[in-house]
């Protein structure tokens, strides 16, 4: 179980996203712009769900693979998809004609969530840190389901609000919290489940 074999096509499919919603909000395509951020999500979350398959086949011997390595896996492809917003809202509102004036503080904000999942990647890749621990991991799957719920009630606010049909400057910045939240919100339930499959079948053997 590891992404390390599918990351350099992972990495290489997510620029070319990028650069595909920067021109299309750019020549403010909105329909076209929330079809690539629409991929970028989907991209994520079958790559999770390829990703952790063999973990929730019963038949399926799991060999050494811990909780913390399930966590390793879809925790960098969070953190990936909050460094994915966070250029998505630079090269938008930075580097093309529409105006917000919120999109460097959101693109800010995302980038600073990225590099705090790339700190905590760092430190729990060291099975001796005190956050490979199995309490420290509880935690953290814990935090990720607070982390879904709260994204989904966002969401069902963002689409309720009808916000995604706005004609201002932040009608890009609504596609990428639809598409960044959904990812982010499938990728923690993704997580939170390979975790509990994994600790239920160790508990079991």
């Amino acid at each position: 179980m590891t992404l390390r074999p599918s990351l350099p096509w992972l990495l290489t499919t997510l620029a070319v996203a990028l650069v595909a919603m920067f021109l299309a909000a750019g020549a403010v395509r909105k329909v076209e712009s929330a079809i690539v951020a629409a991929i970028f999500a989907l991209l994520l979350v079958a790559t999770a769900i390829r990703t952790n398959a063999p973990i929730w086949r019963r038949e399926t011997s799991l060999g050494r693979i811990t909780p913390r390595d399930a966590l390793i896996e879809t925790t960098r492809l969070i953190m990936l998809a909050f460094l994915w917003c966070a250029l998505a809202f630079y090269a938008i509102y930075l580097g093309t004609n529409i105006r917000w004036q919120h999109g460097w503080e959101y693109g800010s904000a995302n980038l600073l969530i990225a590099g705090a999942y790339g700190y905590y990647l760092w430190r729990l890749t060291n099975p001796s840190d005190g956050l490979s621990s199995p309490l420290a991991i509880e935690r953290m799957v814990k935090l990720a389901g607070y982390q879904a719920v709260l994204i989904g009630v966002g969401l069902v606010w963002l689409i309720g609000s009808g916000k995604l049909a706005t004609h201002k400057g932040d009608w890009a910045a609504n596609q990428l919290f639809l598409a960044g939240g959904f990812a982010i919100m499938c990728l923690s339930v993704i997580l939170i489940k390979a975790n509990a499959v994994l600790t239920e079948r160790r508990a079991a053997n």
